[in-house]
């Protein structure tokens, strides 16, 4: 059980990076600069109009401002503290925005993967829409934390199911089309 808390701990500045492009579309519409700059590779856009700018800032941030509350959470409470899954958790103040930047890395590979494969924008490609971002904050973090191959394996699986909750509760307030 122990082991299962610090993946959730560390995978809440993850999953808010990842979860906030959506609202953030909404909150900001007219910030839509693609991250891809609109450029191709093989006649297929790189990531498409749905990965922009405005996603990646606001999911860098959230993840800054999410591992900048659990920093102080440890402070005040050694229960948190002890969620660490290591000692430089809580020292490297660049650790949330990293966090954040490799999960939205992780689902931006997903996307050139899926317009290389001609998978249209918005259209469901499973499992990898519910683990691209947890593989990329696996592979980000790796070796600045040391994971344990256990530790990945608890993070896919938990994020796996973290992920379709959210999904299902983002279509429940008319922010995601699909429930999937």
């Amino acid at each position: 059980m122990s082991q299962l808390l610090q993946v959730i701990w560390f995978l809440i500045p993850a999953g808010m990076a990842n979860l906030v492009p959506p609202i953030a579309a909404k909150v900001l519409p007219a910030w839509t600069y693609p991250m891809d700059c609109n450029l191709t590779f093989r006649g297929q856009r790189l990531l498409g109009s749905h990965k922009t700018m405005r996603g990646l800032v606001s999911g860098v941030l959230l993840a800054f401002a999410t591992h900048q509350l659990q920093v102080f959470a440890a402070q005040q409470n050694n229960y948190f503290n002890d969620l660490a899954i290591s000692p430089v958790y809580y020292e490297l103040w660049w650790l949330g925005p990293w966090i954040g930047f490799t999960a939205l890395a992780g689902d931006a590979l997903k996307s050139f993967i899926k317009r290389q494969l001609q998978i249209s924008p918005g259209r469901p490609w499973l499992p990898w829409d519910k683990i691209d971002w947890i593989i990329g904050t696996m592979a980000g973090c790796w070796f600045i934390l040391q994971l344990s191959f256990t530790f990945v394996v608890i993070a896919l699986i938990t994020g796996l199911l973290l992920s379709t909750v959210g999904r299902i509760v983002g279509y429940w307030f008319h922010i995601n089309k699909d429930w999937l």
